[in-house]
């Protein structure tokens, strides 16, 4: 097996190099490769030929420095994010892809590990910043500051002002929680993450405001960290202690899922003839055969795409007016809790019917 380090070394071929190949000026090789120059395709063509056969690619820092635009966006983004909702990912980088923006991914533990993990991100030289987290408005400002907008995912701003976009997440577990109470439930399990999380504290307040306007009080209210296996312990040591709900609500389907698999695997209890449970995101797994979740569905992808239009507008015109976007989510009806349907006149007040049979769900 032949050592690498045994290898003939090559140095890195430059810009100047290409340029004395292809017969032009270095300035011309430069703006081959930079997006939207103004440069012929026959000239662009084969100077990238040339390039591409002398091993050369452009260096994107010392561009950036030039040309004072990097096309790079930095994303903050929480694991419980990443762990729960992996299609928020996938749908800003596309969304990034599109508009011919490069990703630079930071991702941290919780909205509280932010702050010692920022300064990783701000060596960059960012076009942008999309935070899916809490930042401290002094971090906000230090971006303004050196000229790198930032925008708001799924999260508020503080005090500094800042473009954001997010789902209604209030809005959206009240509703369901109208829906639930209308197919009849009354004795409500919540399952929450962590306490503090923004999105946990909005989808709970929002699902809980419901019952309170429906004069119906949880049975129990429990904080987990947003995962499966959080979900599904919490379940089990809730019913161990005699917790017997007749609807479960999770503020993520990650969890909701895990109470599922609790219920039928280790209580034998059946969905939704014993129990119906219900959650938030309507991620892919969540329509499969073995959950048939009703949930909130956020709509992602058109999210992610209205969030870069808002960065690059920013980008264009830094001194615009602020926009905030709340965008409604929307229940989706599956076997794991049936639901009746609402009419005008009933409301959330419906009497306490429970729908009669039971649709085919998960066993």
């Amino acid at each position: 097996m032949t050592d690498p380090s045994s290898l003939p070394r090559h140095n890195r071929a430059t810009s100047y190099d290409v340029a004395a190949a292809a017969g032009v000026a270095q300035s011309t090789v430069s703006r081959c490769f930079q997006l939207g120059s103004n440069i012929s395709e026959k000239t662009r063509a084969h100077v990238q030929a040339v390039a591409a056969r002398l091993g050369y690619t452009p260096n994107l820092l010392a561009q950036s420095l030039i040309t004072g635009q990097s096309h790079a966006v930095g994303l903050v983004i929480t694991r419980y994010t990443l762990h729960g909702s992996p299609g928020l990912l996938y749908a800003l980088g596309d969304a990034l892809s599109k508009a011919r923006k490069r990703l630079v991914l930071l991702a941290v533990d919780d909205d509280e590990a932010v702050a010692s993990a920022i300064a990783d991100i701000q060596g960059y030289p960012l076009d942008g910043l999309i935070s899916c987290a809490t930042l401290e408005d002094s971090f906000v400002t230090r971006f303004h500051t050196h000229g790198v907008p930032v925008l708001f995912f799924n999260r508020l701003p503080g005090r500094v002002k800042a473009d954001s976009i997010s789902t209604n997440h209030a809005k959206g577990a009240g509703e369901l929680a109208e829906a639930l109470l209308a197919a009849g439930h009354r004795r409500f399990l919540c399952v929450g993450g962590p306490a503090q999380a923004p999105v946990n504290v909005a989808r709970m307040e929002g699902f809980l405001a419901a019952l309170r306007k429906a004069n119906v009080e949880p049975i129990g209210v429990l904080h987990t960290d947003f995962s499966y296996q959080g979900g599904h312990d919490a379940f089990l040591e809730a019913a161990a202690s005699g917790v017997r709900p007749d609807c479960v609500f999770c503020a993520n389907d990650a969890m909701a899922m895990g109470v599922m698999d609790a219920c039928r695997f280790s209580l034998e209890w059946r969905i939704p003839d014993d129990l119906v449970v219900a959650g938030f995101d309507d991620v892919p797994e969540a329509a499969r055969p073995s959950y048939r979740l009703t949930t909130v569905r956020q709509p992602i992808q058109r999210m992610a795409e209205q969030a870069v239009r808002l960065l690059e507008a920013r980008i264009k015109q830094p001194a615009a007016a602020v926009q905030t976007i709340l965008v409604d989510g929307a229940v989706v009806a599956r076997a794991s809790a049936p639901l009746a349907p609402i009419s005008p006149a009933e409301g959330a007040s419906a009497s306490g019917r429970r729908r009669s049979g039971s649709a085919a769900g998960p066993a």
